[in-house]
C-alpha cells in the first residue's frame, strides 16, 4: 500500500483561474497542499503528491450551456482520477453561470446531493443576511457589480438570483438557522434534502458562521457540495476530510562529525525516531546490501504514525572506496523510496549530504526540484518535479552546513508547510 492511498482526494472546480488560485492557497494553509490545473486535462506525471486538485473551467462569461459542459467534464475528470468533487468555487460577487455550473457538478454527484451555496467572504468584505448579498455592507444589486461589463449582476437576493439561472429547487437557509450551531445546521440540511431541495442558499456574515456551515455539512449525512469563494469550501474539507499528517522523512547518509552533531539534536529536541543503517552493508552491495534495505524500511514502518519525525542516519564509515560510496547513497535512495511506499502521510524529505540527496532525486525519478525559499544558509527548500513523487517538499543541506541546530530548523520548516 503506497502513502498516497492514504491521502485524502479532494477535487474543487472554479469559473477562472485566479478563483481556482485562490481558493487552492485556503486549502494549502488549512492542511491540504494544493495543485491548481491550467487545462481541462490530467497531467502526464500524475499528481499523487497532491491531496486536492483545483480546475478551473474559465466558463464564467460563456453561455450557459457551454459553462455546463465544461463543469460537467471537469467534474468528470476529477473523478476519473479518483477525486470527489467537494466545491464549486463560485465568484464572491456572484458573477457567472452560477445555476448551471452547480447543476453539473451535482449531477456529477448523483440524486439527493445539495450544494450549500453562499457568496459570503467575510475577510474580503462579503457578507449575506436575510438572503441578500452584501460587499461592504452595500447590496449587491447597487454596487459597481452591476455594470460588469461581461456579468453584470442586477439581483441582490441570492435564492432569487440563483432560481432564475436553475430549474433544480432552491431554498434559503437564515442566519439565525446557522447560528444555532453545526448541529442544527446539519439537521437542517438533511430535511431539505428529504423534501428535495438540491441548492440551499444560506447567510453567514463571520467567519464562524462560515465554519458552522461547514461542520454542519460534514455532519448531515448528505452528500454535500460547497458552492463559494472558498471559506466555506476550507472549512466543509476541514470537517470532512483529516489532514495530511506533517510527517518528516529523514534521509541522513552523511558521516561528519557535524552532521551526526545536528541529528543527536534533532532527536533530543523533536523525539526523532531515527534507525542507523548500517553503511557497510550497504557498500559492500548485493545480498548484504538487500538485508539491510529491507530491515531498515521494516524499522520505520513499525514506528507509530503519530511520530511526526522518522528517519534513517549512518553508521560511521571510516574509509570506502568511490564505488561503494555510491553504493551507499544508493541504499539511503532505496529505503527511501521504498519507505515512501509504506509510510502514511509524509509530507516532505530531510536530506544531508549533496550525494544522498542526488541518489534519492534519482531513485525517485524526479527531473528537477522546484526552488521555493532558503531554509539557512546553504540549505533550499524545494518540491520534486516529476517523477514517482511530484510535488513532495524537500529541504537539502549539506553534511558540513550549518550549527548544531540546523536540523532542527530545517525539519521544522518542512513540518510547517
Amino acid at each position: 500500500m503506497t502513502s498516497s492511498e492514504h491521502r485524502p482526494a479532494i477535487g474543487v472546480i472554479a469559473d477562472d483561474l485566479t478563483g481556482a488560485n485562490a481558493t487552492g492557497v485556503l486549502l494549502t494553509r488549512t492542511g491540504y497542499p494544493t495543485a491548481s490545473l491550467t487545462e481541462l486535462r490530467w497531467p502526464e506525471g500524475g499528481l499523487d503528491g497532491y491531496p486536492c486538485i483545483v480546475i478551473a473551467t474559465e466558463s464564467r462569461a460563456v453561455p450557459a450551456d457551454e459553462a455546463r459542459r465544461r463543469v460537467a467534464d471537469a467534474a468528470r475528470l476529477l473523478l476519473d482520477h479518483g477525486r470527489r468533487p467537494m466545491a464549486k468555487r463560485i465568484d464572491s460577487t456572484l458573477r457567472g453561470n452560477l445555476g448551471p455550473e452547480v447543476e453539473a457538478v451535482l449531477e456529477a454527484l448523483g440524486p439527493g446531493s445539495v450544494a450549500v451555496l453562499t457568496g459570503a467572504f467575510p475577510a474580503s468584505g462579503r457578507t449575506a443576511r436575510d438572503g441578500i448579498h452584501y460587499v461592504h455592507g452595500v447590496p449587491l444589486a447597487e454596487t459597481e457589480v452591476r455594470h460588469d461589463p461581461l456579468c453584470p449582476v442586477t439581483q441582490s437576493h441570492v435564492p432569487t438570483l440563483v432560481g432564475s439561472q436553475t430549474g433544480l429547487p432552491v431554498a434559503h437557509l437564515p442566519l439565525a438557522a446557522v447560528r444555532a450551531g453545526a448541529e442544527a445546521v446539519a439537521r437542517a440540511i438533511a430535511e431539505q434534502a428529504r423534501q428535495g431541495v438540491r441548492i440551499l442558499c444560506a447567510d453567514a456574515e463571520t467567519d464562524a458562521d462560515i465554519q458552522a456551515l461547514g461542520q454542519g455539512m460534514a455532519l448531515s449525512g448528505v452528500t454535500c457540495v460547497a458552492a463559494d469563494p472558498g471559506p466555506l469550501t476550507a472549512a466543509f474539507v476541514a470537517a470532512s476530510v483529516p489532514p495530511v499528517r506533517g510527517r518528516v522523512l529523514v534521509v541522513a547518509g552523511s558521516v561528519t562529525d557535524l552532521t551526526r552533531t545536528q541529528l543527536d539534536h534533532l532527536q533530543a529536541e523533536t523525539g526523532a525516531r531515527l534507525i542507523q543503517v548500517d553503511a557497510g552493508s550497504l557498500g559492500r552491495g548485493g545480498e548484504d546490501a538487500e538485508a539491510e534495505v529491507r530491515r531498515a524500511v521494516d524499522a520505520l514502518a513499525a514506528i507509530p504514525a503519530g511520530e511526526p519525525v522518522i528517519g534513517v542516519r549512518s553508521s560511521e564509515v571510516l574509509s570506502v572506496d568511490p564505488d561503494a560510496a555510491g553504493r551507499i547513497a544508493a541504499g539511503f535512495a532505496e529505503i527511501a523510496a521504498r519507505a515512501l511506499d509504506r509510510l502514511e502521510g509524509v509530507k516532505g524529505l530531510y536530506t544531508s549530504g549533496g550525494d544522498i540527496t542526488v541518489a534519492v532525486c534519482r531513485r525517485l525519478q524526479a527531473g528537477a526540484i522546484q526552488l521555493d525559499a532558503e531554509v539557512l544558509p546553504l540549505a533550499v527548500q524545494g518540491r520534486l518535479v516529476g517523477g514517482l513523487r511530484p510535488g513532495l517538499a524537500i529541504v537539502t543541506k549539506g553534511g558540513l552546513v550549518g550549527d548544531r541546530t540546523a536540523a532542527v530548523t530545517c525539519v521544522r520548516h518542512l513540518i510547517k508547510l
